[in-house]
């Protein structure tokens, strides 16, 4: 007994060892690792079985020439995949699409049909409600979508009633979803799609929602509430000395509140200030939701061969106010990311900001800070009658007969007053991560231009860009790199394919 207990021990020893190594290895070369923020801590290496160590579970572990191809929002509102017959560019598309393993995008519209639909929309400070015909899921699956991130501002749109009735349409059309449920839990759900080539995950949130969309678990006798995976972010506006002074003689007037000192901080009409150099925006990320979604993200990949994890974030950081102007994302989205991955994550996206973003590679996983729109429909119907109220300014500066205004009329001023009219909304990528022995090989990105300027019925369907678009979308990519702050890419550039290697 005494000797077969040595035996044991020697066994567990030289198992745990060899797990160390293998983590070690695997991690060698990333000088800038983080631990891992969902690690729960081994307490007593003794529990558990040395040939199943926790580690183990969390190996990206899909068959080698793994693609996963990635496209931004889905604002898509009928049908489209006839275009193919009589549009070429499009048919390209939907060939690049239907090239990999696994397809997946941001389903940011509501799917129902409005005859028989039971739900009513809840616009938001002069949105759009945006919804989409039944048939809408069956053509998604048509094009190859295989899994869809629905945690976002538009998920509750039409209410829960138009959250559920989109996921029975996705359901049945055979799309995998994550992101909204019936509470807290089931929201942050990681959800999963069986590829030939391994079992993918998906753990879909947001920061930027509807107010009362997030999903809350159940409270003492108060029961969850159904809604979005969402994590909660505090912004503040950075502003120099000179306005803080006047911000804080403000706030002593009207709150008699910082009328001694200057404050580091402050609150006033609604908003966070923080003293600064300069101008600028900062956020800082809730614990309990980071801490769920990290859980979430390990779990998803403890239970998958490899894990997608996306954030839907209108959260920027540059260039916020200038509708010229691309925005950048918010700083604090780089360290999500990184932690995403540390917890999991083989792939990170951030949706959200409708232009394209910077791109890194971390530990061999790519992360997308900025996805743009990959369909873009200006064609909704209908548009509920508070989003004319809350407009009623812009459309009697703009037409002569208010009364006559269609939903299209209202929102083509909008549009071309919000900055939804720039090139750069319009400029958009598919992406194709290739992945061998249990990392990045290559990522191909594939330019695509939405033809901004066409008829309405036309407008917002992805076409392969022309040579000069595509050099125009990657430089956007690479000086958004550029001002993020980091590593440049090594990109190479053939007509309307880029390709990246770590």
């Amino acid at each position: 007994m005494p000797a077969r207990a040595s035996r044991g021990r020697f066994v567990f020893c030289v198992a745990l060892l060899a797990a160390v190594i293998a983590v070690m290895l695997a991690h060698a070369g990333d000088a800038d690792v983080e631990p891992n923020p969902a690690d729960p801590g081994v307490k007593n290496a003794s529990k558990l079985d040395p040939r199943r160590p926790l580690s183990a579970e969390l190996q990206t572990s899909v068959g080698d020439g793994f693609t996963l191809t990635c496209v931004g929002d889905l604002i898509i509102s009928r049908p489209l995949s006839q275009y193919a017959a009589r549009e070429p560019g499009f048919r390209s598309v939907l060939e690049t699409l239907r090239q990999g393993d696994a397809l997946c995008g941001n389903m940011e519209t509501s799917i129902l049909d409005l005859r028989g639909f039971n739900g009513y929309p809840y616009s938001n400070a002069g949105d759009w409600t945006l919804s989409a015909l039944p048939a809408v899921a069956s053509d998604l699956k048509k094009m190859g979508f295989d899994l869809v991130s629905r945690a976002n501002n538009h998920a509750e749109d039409w209410g829960i009633e138009g959250m559920r009735e989109t996921s029975r349409l996705l359901d049945g059309a055979g799309i995998v979803w994550a992101g909204v449920g019936e509470d807290r839990g089931q929201a942050r759900a990681p959800a999963f799609f069986e590829s030939p080539k391994g079992r993918i995950g998906l753990v879909s949130f947001a920061s930027t929602y509807l107010p009362t969309a997030a999903a809350l678990p159940p409270e003492g006798a108060a029961p969850g509430r159904p809604g979005v995976s969402t994590l909660a972010v505090t912004q503040y506006i950075d502003v120099p000395k000179e306005v803080m002074q006047t911000l804080a003689a403000a706030s002593c007037r009207l709150q008699a509140q910082n009328c001694k000192t200057l404050p580091q901080k402050l609150t006033i009409f609604n908003q966070n200030f923080k003293l600064s150099s300069g101008y600028g925006y900062e956020y800082v990320m809730d614990d309990e939701d980071q801490a769920e979604i990290y859980k979430a993200i390990r779990e998803g990949k403890q239970n998958a061969d490899f894990l997608i994890a996306t954030i839907h974030s209108h959260d920027c950081g540059q260039d916020c106010d200038n509708i010229a102007k691309p925005e950048l994302a918010a700083a604090y989205l780089r360290t999500l990311a990184h932690r995403a991955v540390d917890a999991g994550a083989d792939e990170f996206i951030v949706t959200g900001i409708h232009n394209l973003g910077p791109l890194e590679i971390y530990r061999g996983r790519p992360i997308f800070y900025g996805m743009s729109n990959f369909f873009w429909s200006d064609i909704q119907l209908p548009l509920p009658h508070d989003l004319y109220q809350y407009n009623r300014a812009v459309i009697d500066d703009a037409y002569l007969r208010p009364d006559r205004v269609t939903n299209w009329d209202l929102s083509a001023p909008l549009n071309a007053q919000g900055g939804f009219a720039e090139d750069y909304i319009f400029q958009a990528i598919i992406t194709q991560a290739v992945f061998e022995h249990e990392r990045l090989a290559k990522l191909k990105l594939y330019a695509v231009d939405l033809g901004y300027g066409k008829k309405l019925t036309e407008s917002g369907i992805p076409q392969l860009a022309t040579p000069e678009q595509a050099k125009a979308i990657f430089e956007r990519i690479k000086d958004a790199t550029a001002q993020y702050g980091l590593p440049p890419l090594k990109m190479t550039v053939e007509g309307s394919v880029a390709t990246i290697v770590p």
